[in-house]
This record gives structure tokens, sequence and C-alpha cells, in this order.
């Protein structure tokens, strides 16, 4: 059958047309219903954007507002003990009378009277004889004490002959919750305990002493030894020459410390051993040096074999350039747990060397850690991070630490 020309023309036109609707029906079709929801994902993605871009600002505005709190709270808790004892209102009141003829006759105190949970409230009733103005002038330097304390109560009578005899009742109040926003306070009074006076006996000999076998008839006639006594030698002590066992004073040698992060510029953040762990870091005014210390929290969760929450740091390396023997770090706890803390350390060889400072944390308030380096070290060596752990099952789940003046010692020349 011979086809005409007209028929081929039609049918080339008919393949053509059939060529763009199948690129059309099998390509162009998938494209657009995927554009489509590409578009889609895209409004979706953005609001989701938009709604976090909110939180965000939200966040920054409550980490604001949060920080304002804090140094509110800080200012007025500034004022106010966080913690008391008898001895240190004993010493407050003899401070007072410090320069003044006043004189303190008696002093008695009251145990808690506070009904009220969070307040601790003692009472000291204090004797005195003096004149009128050095009356005032206690009375001035009671009210301008730092902390406040209460003049509830004052009765005098005038001796005529020995000035104004009188008695003052003074009100304390402290409250331990507060202790997180205010500086340790500085202990008026201390202790320090004498080996000497925890002896099980007095009566028990000292090291070294011995009794001689009493002498034979016939024997010597030479006078018995009753004991024997340490042989001290006479010559000087030599303090240039500690090694010396003619000084028996052993001498304590302060060894300075240099200051390699000081927790100010905030370049830190929070890693755990585990997904499941959750917590911070951020910045605290609470510090014992400079602007600023670095406040981690976590929540541990659940008891595991080992739980671990570290402040790693960011953007610029924490270096020891040279050969260093101790490393050092200020803790604020806010109370005693079973964590460990210590930091991680990679050397120039690129080797991981975990030093722990503590086991456990068995104190309170600030205090510094310290731990020797180890010596297979090779330097200049970075601080990865520093880590707090628990372990075992029965580990506190949750914690809160101040860490600030991370410091070491280099070898006396």
């Amino acid at each position: 059958m011979k086809i005409s020309r007209r028929d081929k023309t039609l049918l080339i036109m008919l393949g053509v047309v059939a060529i763009f609707a199948a690129y059309y029906f099998l390509l162009m079709v998938p494209q657009e219903n995927k554009i489509t929801v590409l578009e889609t994902e895209l409004t979706e993605k953005t609001a989701q954007k938009d709604a976090i871009d909110l939180k965000l600002i939200s966040e920054r505005n409550l980490d604001k507002q949060i920080e304002e709190l804090k140094e509110a709270v800080s200012e007025t808790s500034s004022h106010y003990y966080s913690e008391l004892s008898q001895e240190d209102m004993l010493a407050t009141i003899a401070k007072f009378s410090e320069g003044l003829p006043l004189t303190l006759t008696d002093m008695t105190f009251t145990d808690n009277a506070s009904e009220q949970e969070g307040l601790i409230s003692y009472q000291a009733s204090v004797g005195f004889v003096t004149d009128y103005d050095s009356m005032l002038g206690y009375i001035n330097k009671l009210r301008n004490n730092d902390k406040k304390i209460i003049l509830s109560a004052i009765t005098l009578s005038n001796t005529y002959e020995n000035g104004l005899k009188g008695n003052m009742v003074m009100a304390f109040n402290s409250m331990p919750t507060i202790a997180a926003y205010v500086e340790p306070e500085t202990k008026l009074v201390g202790s320090k305990v004498n080996l000497r006076d925890v002896l099980v006996s007095p009566f028990e000999p000292y090291a070294g002493y011995s009794v001689s076998e009493p002498s034979q008839p016939g024997s010597s006639t030479s006078d018995p030894v009753i004991g024997g006594y340490p042989d001290y030698s006479m010559e000087p002590s030599n303090p240039s020459n500690p090694s010396n066992p003619s000084n028996p004073v052993d001498q304590v040698i302060e060894i300075p410390k240099s200051r390699i992060y000081g927790f100010e510029e905030g370049t830190s953040f929070f890693v755990a051993n585990n997904v499941d762990i959750k917590g911070s870091v951020v910045k605290s005014g609470i510090k014992k040096a400079g602007g600023y210390s670095s406040e981690i929290n976590f929540d541990f969760v659940t008891g595991r074999e080992v739980s671990e929450a570290n402040l790693v740091f960011d953007t610029n390396p924490v270096m020891i350039s040279k050969q260093a023997e101790t490393i050092g770090l200020w803790v604020y706890a806010f109370e005693a747990s079973n964590h460990g803390i210590g930091v991680v350390i990679i050397d120039s060889k690129g080797k991981e060397y975990r030093v722990p400072f503590v086991d456990s944390v068995d104190f309170t308030q600030w205090q510094e850690l310290e731990a020797n380096l180890p010596v297979e070290i090779t330097f200049p060596c970075m601080i990865q991070r520093i880590y707090i752990e628990g372990i075992g099952y029965d580990q506190k789940l949750t914690g809160k630490y101040l860490l600030d003046e991370l410091q070491v010692s280099y070898p006396s020349k």
C-alpha cells in the first residue's frame, strides 16, 4: 500500500505529538507534583523556623530575666547570713565593742527559735557597762554591719559611779538556702587540731623509750640507764637545707600557681556520655575570681555503670605550654555527693590522660581541688574537658557545680 505524502506528514506530526505527550506525562507531570510537595514542605519548614525563632527570642528574654532575678536575689541575699554559729555570734558582738570604752559583762544565747522552714533564728542577750556616747557608737556599728542584725530590746540603768549598765537583746537570722547566691562568709572563729591533745593516754611512753634490764649482782657498778632519749643534734638548724635532719621543723613551701583559664569567655558546652543524660553549661555571677564562673547542671536520669557530664572547651583550646607539676580547679558544691571530678588531657603525641581530682564530693561551697600531672605527658598539652561522673547504680542522679580558676604549678628551679 502506497502512503501519500500528505499521510506521511500527518504520521510525522502524530509521532511528534506522541513524543511531546509522553515527555509531558512521564517526566513533566511527576516533576510538577514533586515541586508542589516541596513547596508544601518548604511552607511547613518555614512555619517551624518562625516558631523556633520566636521560642529563641522568648528564651533569650527568659535568660535575661533569670539573670536579672539572680542578681536581684544575690544583692538582697548579701545582707543575710547563710550559716551562723554561736561562736561567730560571740565574735561579732565582741568585734563591735573594739575601740569603745564598753565592757561586755555577760552573754547568753538561745537555740533556734524559728518555726519557719528554711529560717534559723538565734537570740543573744548581752550585758554591758559603758557611757551614753559609747552605747550610741556601739548601736551605730550594729546598724552599719553588712549583715542585718536586729536590736530587739535594750534596757538601761544609771549607776552614777560606773556609768550606764544595761542589757541588749539581738536577733541573728540565717537562711541556708541563700548559700548559692552569696560569697562564702569569712569565718571569725576557726579551730586547729593539736595532735598532742588526741593521744590515747598522757602516760604512754614516747616512741623510742626502753627500759633497761636490772643489773645482776656482781655486774658492773655503773649506773643503770633508766630510759633512752632521742639523740638530738646540738648543731643549729639550717633553714636553707630542708634535707638536714638537724632541722626539727618541717618547712611548708608554697608553690606559686599560674592561671590558665578563668571561665570568663563562656566558650564551653555540655556533652554527656549517654544521649539520655540532660544538662547545660551557663555563666554564673557566683565566682571565685574575675567576673564569672561556669555553672554545670545535669540529670543522669537513671542509674548505670558510668554516667558522665562534661564541660568541653570549645573555640579556644586550653593549653599547658610547658612541663607542669600539678593542676588545680576551684569547685563550688551545693551539697555533698558521690560524684567524681577530674580533667581529660591530650598531649602533643595525641595520647589521652584522665586525671582525677576527687572520687567523691565531701565539701560544700568553694573548695580548691588539686592533682599531680602524670609524668608521661608530653608537653605542650591540651585540656580537652572537665568531667563529673557517677559510678554504679546508687550514684546521685542530679547535680549542680560551679567551676572557676583552672591553674597549674610549675617545677621550682
